[in-house]
């Protein structure tokens, strides 16, 4: 075959000059891409080249003048720079550290360890301290709580005490009673937006001039030891409630919500209706 031209792989009467138009007959006529037409005409063995570090994954083909690479993208650093179990690299190594009488240096913590330095001793109690600040505080406040010298306030002597209404909050909103004859007929009203910004998403109902807790409180039995069929008497009156009166209400999304109760710690993740 003459130097300047080549000669198609897959059949014997094609001659082309330059590896452009030999490129664009066997995709055409024999379906052959460009890499496998460079392995055909440049390879010995005809083959795809893996990498060169031995991972056994082919290389990336750069063009049909340019051919493969080497090396795929990070594995060059396999082979050159791996100086751990490269012995003519120790050896230079070692010999430049002799040389330079760096053997005689002082070891970076002079000598000191844990057991002869106090200081030293606290360093590595706190770099190898595997307990997070978390739960350290936490057997803090635990301790102090045992000892008396904490009160923690729960129940009634809490800020945020409502009477024990939580769970019958709960069971009122995710009522599915009270969401038919009071939240959606207000959802139709706002036309299911966002009455401050217009927003379509995780839509709350609010009451906007009576708290829920409030009306909870108005409904509350006197007994406080309630049964489950008491307590849902108790929701029930609170619907009821709603249905009578229909309260004041505002529909929010949970951003809006969220800005509405700022001293109640609401979240927007955490949102509930009220």
């Amino acid at each position: 075959m003459d130097p300047i031209s080549f000669k198609c792989p897959s059949c014997d009467n094609y001659i082309a000059n330059n590896l452009n138009s030999l490129r664009i007959h066997c995709q055409k006529q024999h379906r052959l891409t460009t890499r496998s037409l460079y392995a055909s005409l440049f390879l010995s063995d005809g083959r795809e080249p893996n990498c060169a570090c031995g991972c056994g994954d082919t290389t990336k083909f750069i063009s049909l003048q340019k051919g493969f690479t080497k090396y795929i993208l990070g594995h060059a650093s396999r082979v050159k720079n791996n100086w751990g179990n490269n012995k003519q690299a120790l050896e230079k190594s070692i010999e430049t550290r002799r040389r330079e009488e760096r053997w005689s240096r002082d070891p970076w913590n002079r000598g000191k360890t844990k057991e002869n330095d106090h200081e030293f001793s606290k360093i590595c109690e706190r770099a190898y301290q595997t307990v997070s600040f978390k739960e350290i505080r936490s057997r803090q406040m635990t301790k102090q709580w045992k000892n008396g010298n904490i009160v923690p306030l729960t129940g009634s002597s809490h800020p945020q005490w409502k009477g024990g209404t939580s769970s019958i909050g709960a069971l009122c909103n995710s009522s599915t009673r009270l969401y038919k004859l009071w939240k959606f007929p207000a959802l139709q009203r706002a036309e299911f937006k966002c009455e401050r910004c217009e927003s379509s998403d995780n839509l709350h109902v609010h009451h906007n001039k009576i708290r829920m807790a409030e009306i909870i409180h108005s409904c509350a039995p006197t007994a406080s030891d309630l049964s489950w069929e008491e307590q849902t008497a108790w929701v029930e009156r609170v619907i009821n409630w709603h249905v009578e009166k229909s309260p004041a209400a505002e529909v929010l999304c949970q951003r809006c919500h969220a800005n509405e109760h700022p001293s109640l710690n609401f979240t927007i993740s955490k949102l509930d209706h009220d």
